[in-house]
């Protein structure tokens, strides 16, 4: 096996959480490929394909730079020989789902919680490619470009890890997840109002009065605040 580790990133900036997970990784021996300039992702991912032909890789792992990851991911998608295996990685906004589906292309469902959590090898007809291994074999049956962001026909989006792999299916080849590689998947969010009414609702938390006297911080739920301004 001649194995291509590729960061698919947009632009040149690489997050401390990734870069020190990236470290504590267990890695055999690799080619190490990243995009030659900043571009659109599709874009991108085609690139470090084409980059792991030309290096004669015969495996390639595809890592998004924008999530966190378990020292042994790389070595447990190694370790199932298959074609194509990813690993669970949740949407980074609402419904914050994981993206492992069945069904095709316009009709996808998403696959029960007992599977996704089950720390078992799943199989999925589409996935997310954040954190995705591939036979190279797989790219010869396919024609280029191989990822591409589209529409359908009602004009809802077709992102180019979904496309990829309807694609995929229809050439004959099977996806796996394997379960057990939890993956976080790190955002930015704006805190405001609606931040503020979500978390009190879920902690059941108000203000235990209206006193002037008291310093804000001083008293949540009748009980003396830990933190203080």
């Amino acid at each position: 096996m001649k194995l291509g580790i590729a960061l698919p990133h947009t632009d040149d900036t690489i997050s401390k959480q990734f870069f020190l997970s990236w470290l504590m990784m267990e890695k055999p021996d690799y080619m190490f490929l990243i995009p030659k300039f900043p571009q659109n992702i599709d874009a991108v991912r085609n690139d470090l394909v084409l980059q792991a032909i030309e290096e004669k890789c015969t495996h390639l792992i595809m890592m998004d730079t924008d999530q966190v990851y378990p020292s042994d991911t790389i070595t447990k998608l190694i370790s199932h020989k298959k074609p194509i295996v990813g690993a669970v990685v949740h949407r980074r906004y609402p419904p914050f789902d994981a993206l492992l589906y069945r069904g095709k292309l316009g009709k996808y469902y998403h696959i029960p919680d007992e599977e996704i959590y089950s720390g078992k090898l799943v199989d999925v007809d589409a996935t997310g490619t954040g954190c995705i291994l591939y036979d190279m074999q797989v790219f010869k049956k396919i024609p280029y470009p191989w990822f591409k962001i589209r529409r359908q026909k009602d004009g809802k989006p077709i992102g180019e890890d979904i496309g990829l792999c309807s694609k995929l299916k229809k050439a004959g080849f099977n996806i796996f997840v394997d379960t057990s590689i939890r993956i976080g998947h790190m955002a930015k969010m704006v805190v405001d109002e609606n931040t503020y009414r979500l978390y009190k609702g879920l902690k059941k938390y108000k203000w235990a009065g209206s006193d002037k006297n008291n310093s804000i911080g001083d008293k949540c739920n009748g009980k003396k605040s830990r933190e203080r301004l």
